[in-house]
């Protein structure tokens, strides 16, 4: 029921950017998220910042990024230097940050500072992505239509 839900309420912007150095783990999420939001016209894949930053005239709605990206690129940026770029170019764009970092400071700095949702990288990982996905939306949507009215 509850997918069946999501189907009704996904992102305007239908494109959706995972930046995630483990490759395995960003064709788990794509797929997850292509059965959970069935009109979205794009996932894009990218396993360091610097390609996703190079992607942003894509305009995408979410953008689910790793905090550690340099497990095979030693000079690749961080996840949270990246966001700070995002954030100059496409300010608009919904982020997740999706990481096991358990560092308060770094969580409190993205969601504080430049406007993210941080989910832990653990079992739940995925659907808590896909309610923070619905949330967002919803969130907004709302926004939208208390302005409108």
């Amino acid at each position: 029921m509850a997918s069946q839900n999501t189907r009704r309420r996904t992102p305007r912007k239908k494109t959706i950017f995972i930046v995630e150095d483990n490759e395995v783990y960003a064709a788990s999420l794509k797929a997850f998220l292509h059965t959970r939001f069935t009109d979205i016209k794009e996932i894009m894949i990218f396993s360091n910042g610097e390609t996703c930053l190079s992607e942003l005239r894509r305009k995408p709605g979410f953008l689910i990024i790793d905090y550690y990206l340099n497990s095979h690129i030693e000079e690749a940026q961080n996840g949270l230097e990246i966001i700070k770029q995002i954030r100059a170019q496409a300010s608009q764009t919904n982020i997740i940050v999706l990481s096991s970092q358990k560092n308060l400071d770094v969580i409190l700095d993205a969601i504080r500072e430049y406007d993210c949702n941080y989910v832990q990288k653990d079992e739940d990982a995925f659907n808590t992505i896909e309610r923070t996905i619905q949330e967002t939306y919803l969130r907004k949507n709302q926004q939208v239509h208390e302005w409108q009215s």
